[in-house]
């Protein structure tokens, strides 16, 4: 039972392993994985020395054999899926990973997805909207609350771990949209909770959503222009660093609408006006490309301990174009991983092989 249990944490743990090692850039790695149920299995009957006729006793049907999950198999089988995704990462540098507008999740990093509540059995609902999820002081959240037929609401910010109410807003509706705004405090509790308790033809509908606001780590103030080194486009980004700390730099790299590259840096910084160096590989980048758009950015303060948890900056700017790039200037060699990317391959395949 207990080596059945190890086998299947050991298949989640790789899971999780992938995800580290393919997309070392998320934020929070998601990983699904199906739960195997595992039943505990009887007990060896004791042999009773008893003696008893059975010749009048109809003849048993012998029992059913029970199918065994072959555990080893699963094993191998994951490890195996994971080390050919891994290796397939491997063709492409860390820090210049392919990007498709199938990965929301660096696409879309702070998104809020809006949360509704049902008025009736008709499919009529309260819905509320934010623009993000994460707020950074002086941000100013800001909400929308909409439903057919919507007079007016109520809304409270409370801390999500103490329950306390920080604030409320009280605001009419127009045309079955009510937009509320709370105004930056740099003291607000990190957790926030939304209720919003909305009158919708006399009926009181209720809301609870979740947030997060923080206040400022660093600040990405923008970008010097791009240059060639190697095989790599090198773009510096300028930050006006409030604490000090190793911190990771995401941004996403497009052709126009079309996605090309996720960039992320890491590097410890300290107080005050720091650079930090965002790279390209020249393998994600189309033969002849010159004009690209840098956006999305993520600051990120990594947590220094696990009493700390990490915390995020704020970027004055939403895009920064790169123009005139010169892709012949780069030269064209394939990525040779370290040898550390090796050992995590080879580990991986140790364990597909058994």
């Amino acid at each position: 039972m207990i080596k059945q249990i190890l086998v299947v944490v050991s298949v989640m743990a790789l899971l999780a392993l992938l995800a580290l090692l393919v997309w070392p850039s998320q934020e929070e790695a998601k990983v699904e994985v199906a739960v195997v149920k595992i039943k505990q299995p009887l007990p060896a009957e004791s042999k009773l020395n008893i003696h008893a006729t059975t010749a009048n006793l109809p003849a048993k049907s012998p029992p059913k054999q029970k199918v065994t999950t072959d555990y080893n198999s699963n094993l191998a089988k994951a490890a195996e899926q994971v080390a050919t995704q891994y290796e397939r990462a491997l063709k492409y540098p860390p820090y210049s990973q392919p990007l498709s507008e199938f990965d929301e999740d660096r696409l879309k990093p702070n998104q809020f997805y809006p949360v509704e509540s049902p008025i009736d059995d008709k499919g009529n609902a309260v819905t509320v909207s934010l623009s993000k999820y994460r707020f950074v002081y002086p941000e100013e959240i800001t909400l929308k609350v909409s439903a057919g037929g919507l007079k007016n609401v109520n809304v409270e910010l409370a801390n999500t771990d103490t329950k306390e109410t920080v604030t409320t807003y009280k605001s009419n509706a127009q045309d079955g949209e009510a937009n509320v705004i709370f105004k930056a405090e740099e003291d607000y509790p990190r957790n926030l909770q939304i209720f919003v308790e909305a009158n919708v033809d006399g009926k009181q509908i209720p809301v609870v959503a979740q947030i997060q606001y923080m206040p400022p780590s660093a600040t990405l103030i923008g970008f010097e222009s791009a240059y060639p080194q190697s095989e790599n486009m090198l773009i510096p980004a300028n930050l006006k660093v409030v604490k000090k700390g190793l911190y990771r730099i995401r941004a996403n790299l497009f052709t126009g609408d079309t996605p090309l590259a996720h960039l992320v840096s890491k590097q410890r910084l300290s107080e005050g006006s720091q650079t930090i160096d965002l790279k390209a590989h020249w393998s994600i980048l189309p033969q002849g490309m010159a004009d690209m758009r840098l956006s999305g950015f993520v600051i990120e303060r990594m947590s220094p301990s696990p009493g700390e948890r990490n915390s995020f900056g704020n970027s004055e700017i939403s895009h920064f174009d790169i123009n005139d790039f010169p892709f012949d200037s780069l030269q064209q060699l394939p990525y040779q991983p370290n040898e550390q990317e090796k050992l995590s391959l080879e580990f991986l395949r140790g364990l597909a092989d058994g």
